[in-house]
Parts: C-alpha cells; sequence; structure tokens
C-alpha cells in the first residue's frame, strides 16, 4: 500500500495512520472552539461608561452580583458571611467588580464594604464602554 500517511512494516503489514489523524483534528478544533466561544459563568448586563477599558481576567479575582443580589466570586455563588474568607485568598490578585445595572446598590456595597475591610484598595469596576460623543 502506498499511501502518504501509512507505515509499514519489514513485514509487509500496513497500520494507516489517516484515521488518527482525523481524529486528531477533530479533537483541536473542537477544544479551540470550546475555549473561544465560552460565556461567563454569571450573565450580567453591565452598566455603562465612556472610560471603559480591556481587563486581564486570567490574574484578578472577579466578583459578580446579578440583577438579584446574588454574589459569585470567579463563578462560584458566595454569601456575605463567605466574603471576609474568599477575598482574603488571593490579596495580590486585585479585584473586579462586575455589577449587573439592576442589581441591589446594597449587595454591591456589602461586598466592597468587606473588601475595605481588609484594607484592600485595589480593584475595578467593570463597565461596558460606549461612545462618549453620544448624549
Amino acid at each position: 500500500m502506498t499511501d502518504e500517511f501509512a507505515f509499514e512494516s519489514r513485514m509487509g503489514d500496513s497500520l494507516d495512520l489517516t484515521p488518527i489523524i482525523d481524529v486528531v483534528f477533530l479533537l483541536l478544533i473542537f477544544f479551540i472552539m470550546a475555549t473561544t466561544f465560552m460565556k461567563p459563568a454569571v450573565n450580567v448586563l453591565l452598566p455603562s461608561a465612556a472610560s471603559s477599558g480591556p481587563v486581564q481576567k486570567n490574574t484578578q479575582t472577579i466578583v459578580t452580583i446579578d440583577a438579584h443580589g446574588d454574589i459569585h466570586v470567579d463563578g462560584t455563588a458566595a454569601t456575605p458571611e463567605d466574603l471576609p474568607k474568599i477575598l482574603s485568598r488571593h490579596p495580590e490578585r486585585p479585584l473586579t467588580f462586575m455589577v449587573d445595572r439592576g442589581a441591589p446598590f446594597q449587595a454591591f456595597m456589602g461586598v466592597l464594604d468587606q473588601a475595605r475591610l481588609q484594607n484592600r484598595n485595589d480593584f475595578n469596576i467593570t463597565t461596558e464602554k460606549v461612545d462618549a460623543r453620544q448624549p
């Protein structure tokens, strides 16, 4: 057999590598697509601001508050009682707040208060970029 992806041994037997290569390419495409189109763990509608900029999510602790006031830290649900322990895990990582525009303000202030009680002043508030020329 003279297939370009075939391996022939000394005995004349051949092993067709084409199906293995196909599977490897399919797995590669699957993992590329799965990591590219991942959605955030908690769906929030961010408020808009003209001064928004890009955020690097890998080096930050992301605190999300949804429209019902539920708190999530790095995609995991958290209660206000758990926040001091959770926020003290990685003090070297800045906090990024992603607060739904319909979230109760008291939920945001509770999280911000816990961060300040731990002397955390390294936080960002994530917003949606809008055109500064719009009224």
